[in-house]
């Protein structure tokens, strides 16, 4: 089975030690009105919920979940 990609938005810039700790997806952008676009593979909905899982943990504000074209 292969990964499908996810772009994830937050809310916020995010700094290097947080964007650090999604180390299954890059930083793709940060985009006005001040939001952080993660992109990447995950391999399941399992480590789906793990990320989202993490950015409640740091306490970020999630704006968008959707699964990407593999680029």
């Amino acid at each position: 089975m292969s990964a499908h990609y996810y772009e994830i938005r937050v809310r916020g810039r995010l700094s290097q030690h947080v964007v650090a700790e999604f180390e299954d997806l890059e930083l793709v952008a940060t985009v006005e009105p001040s939001q952080t676009v993660l992109r990447g593979p995950l391999e399941d909905q399992a480590a789906l919920h793990g990320v989202l899982r993490r950015i409640e943990a740091f306490g970020l504000e999630l704006v968008e979940v959707r699964r990407a074209p593999h680029r």
